[in-house]
Formats: C-alpha cells, sequence, structure tokens
C-alpha cells in the first residue's frame, strides 16, 4: 500500500466510481455539486422589459418637456400659447383682447397697439400681459388682463396707499419712527437692510423706500405693522378684487385701475396722492418702462421682478396722460428686459400722437 500516491484531478474525479455514487442524486443547490456544471448565460431582455424601459424613458422625456413648458406658462418662441383645460384635451388660443370704450380714435389706436404688442411678443417665451387707461377719456383696453400674474413688488402698492389712509382715519403719524431689529430684515433689496439694529426710521420714510428702491425690509415692518388683515380691507376697499396679499398674484387690470383711482383722487387725499406719486417717480428702476419715454416726461411707477417675472407699471404725464400696465410670466428676463422698453416707445408713439 502507497502511503503517498498522485494528487487525483477532477478529471480522474469522473471516472471514479465512487465518486459518481457519491455524486448520485445531489441536485444543483448542492453544497458540493458537479464541478462540471456549467453557469447559464444571462438570458437576453424579453419584450416586457423592452416596453418597460421604453415606457420609463418616454415618462422622463415627458415629464421634463411638461416641467419646461409649465415655467414658460406653455407659450414657447413662435407658437400660439398651449392651455391645459381639464377634462379636456389641451388645445391652443390666442391671447385674451379686450377693448373699453366706444371712441372711435381711441380705438383704432388700441387696435393698432394690440397688433403691435401681440407681433412683438409672440416670438419670446411666456406670456405677457397688457393694460392702458386713458386718463382723459377713461377709455381702457388689454390684452390678457383678467389674467393672474405674479405681483412681485406690485403687492407694495396697496400696503404703501394703506399708510396713508391710515394716517387720514388718525391710525398713525407718518412722522412717528419706527426701531429696526435685526429681525426685520427680510432681503438685501434695499438700502435699510444694511442699517443696523437700533436704526430709527419714520414711517413717512419706510413708505418712500418702499417707492423708490422697492425696499423689501420697509415693506415687511409696514405689513407687520399694519397687519394683514387691514391691509387685505384695503384692497377690497380699493376695488382690486383679483389682488391677493398671502399668494402675492394680481391682475393688469387690478394694477391699472389703482392708478387711475390715485390720479383721479380716489384713493387718499391730494397731498398724500402727491406724496405717494413723488414717492414712485426717478425710482432706482427706470430701465423698463421709462427707457421708452422721452426723458422730458414724467413716468410714476413701480417696477418688480421675481425668476421668469418682470413687471412694470405706471402714469405717463404726456399731453395726453395714461397709465400703462406691462406684466409676465414664465418668460426669458433677458429678453423681457429688452422688449419692454420697445414695447413702451411704440405705446407712447402710437397714444399720444394725434
Amino acid at each position: 500500500m502507497k502511503l503517498f500516491g498522485k494528487k487525483k484531478s477532477e478529471g480522474d474525479y469522473e471516472d471514479d466510481p465512487s465518486y459518481a455514487k457519491a455524486s448520485k442524486g445531489k441536485g444543483k443547490g448542492a453544497k458540493k455539486g458537479n464541478p462540471r456544471k456549467r453557469k447559464e448565460a444571462p438570458k437576453p431582455w424579453g419584450k416586457k422589459e423592452r416596453l418597460l424601459i421604453l415606457l420609463l424613458l418616454i415618462l422622463t422625456a415627458g415629464g421634463s418637456g411638461l416641467l419646461a413648458l409649465s415655467a414658460r406658462e406653455w407659450k414657447l418662441p413662435g407658437l400660439p400659447r398651449l392651455k391645459l383645460e381639464m377634462p379636456s384635451i389641451p388645445f391652443l388660443t390666442s391671447e385674451k383682447v379686450v377693448l373699453e370704450g366706444n371712441n372711435q380714435k381711441n380705438t383704432e389706436k388700441a387696435s393698432e397697439v394690440i397688433s403691435a404688442f401681440t407681433e412683438k411678443t409672440k416670438g419670446l417665451s411666456g406670456v405677457y400681459g397688457l393694460y392702458i387707461v386713458d386718463l382723459n377719456s377713461g377709455f381702457s383696453f388689454g390684452i390678457n388682463e383678467h389674467e393672474t400674474f405674479q405681483a412681485a413688488s406690485f403687492i407694495k402698492l396697496p400696503v404703501m396707499a394703506a399708510v396713508f389712509m391710515e394716517e387720514e382715519n388718525g391710525g398713525l403719524s407718518l412722522g412717528d419712527k419706527y426701531t429696526l431689529k435685526d429681525s426685520d430684515k427680510a432681503s438685501g433689496a434695499g438700502s435699510l437692510y444694511y442699517k443696523p439694529a437700533g436704526y430709527e426710521i419714520t414711517y413717512k420714510n419706510l413708505v418712500r423706500l418702499m417707492g423708490k428702491e422697492s425696499d423689501n425690509t420697509a415693506f415687511r415692518i409696514v405689513r407687520n405693522l399694519l397687519g394683514d388683515e387691514k391691509v387685505n380691507d384695503v384692497i377690497i376697499k380699493l376695488g382690486m378684487k383679483d389682488t391677493f396679499l398671502e399668494e402675492n398674484e394680481t391682475t393688469p387690470e387690478d394694477i391699472g385701475e389703482f392708478f387711475n383711482d390715485l390720479w383721479l383722487g380716489n384713493i387718499v387725499n391730494e397731498d398724500n396722492k402727491e406724496e405717494l406719486l413723488d414717492n414712485l417717480t426717478d425710482t432706482d428702476y427706470e430701465a423698463w418702462i421709462t427707457a421708452g419715454i422721452p426723458d422730458r416726461i414724467r413716468f410714476a411707477h413701480k417696477y418688480g421682478r421675481e425668476v421668469h417675472v418682470v413687471n412694470d407699471a405706471g402714469i405717463v404725464y404726456s399731453n395726453k396722460p395714461f397709465v400703462i400696465v406691462t406684466m409676465s410670466k414664465g418668460v426669458v428676463e433677458r429678453e423681457a428686459d429688452e422688449v419692454i422698453p420697445t414695447l413702451s416707445k411704440m405705446i407712447y408713439d402710437k397714444w399720444t400722437t394725434n
């Protein structure tokens, strides 16, 4: 008997009857299965798997496309606006156009403005709204003027008016001082943000900063002082039926009628009216509607801006004074920055010529 023998290879085990006997009956799950067992080749994707991957790709691409469209308010350059109305299928529609009043010359000019405005904006992303009021006759017209837009800093207008209204009712004095707190600071927009805690400022200057600089810190202070309930009461009293403080929403018509009523003296007394309009003249934001109006012409206005939103509105003190409101949503801000001065020049030229 040999003490040491040659080590058997795997091939030797195959011919060993005892190995074959011991292995007989063991399945694939055995701990020491047949060493010659081959791995199964991976199966190719079947029809179900391919359909699932295709569906996932379609959903991903479609979801991204819908998000991009919604960010542009369903309006892409050069195409009519796509609107989704449930439960019907999405359909195409044109901008809403409204004309009020029956002065023939004004109606003709309004039609020219509408045509030019539509032509200038149809090749741009997003939705643009317009509202014009002739301050001599009250004639008004607009495009998408009943549609809801983000107010941005337009929401400061009824808050500014509310301060003067409260002063006239004896609720406060414009000369009263407020002491700035660190907790008052909302953002870096406006100079008040950079003042130290303990800095004192009058209510009159808080309103001035809201107009001249669109100061968000001043706005926050005044809103807290008055309270949202009082501001909302003022919004209702002013007839701004589609303006909402908490949602920061309004319409071109609401803003246009605010300036119309302010001009007519229907909001505050004459002194406060002039002070409010002075706060809206020669502001830090003169590169939009103002840029399309001759330098000699006064423009008292409010500007507002957010992501995909560029708004400007106010009173043009021309020989034929009028209110102009431009609002936008889903826009490319760079495009809006370029087109708004062009639109305001076009409107000014058409509206003030005989």
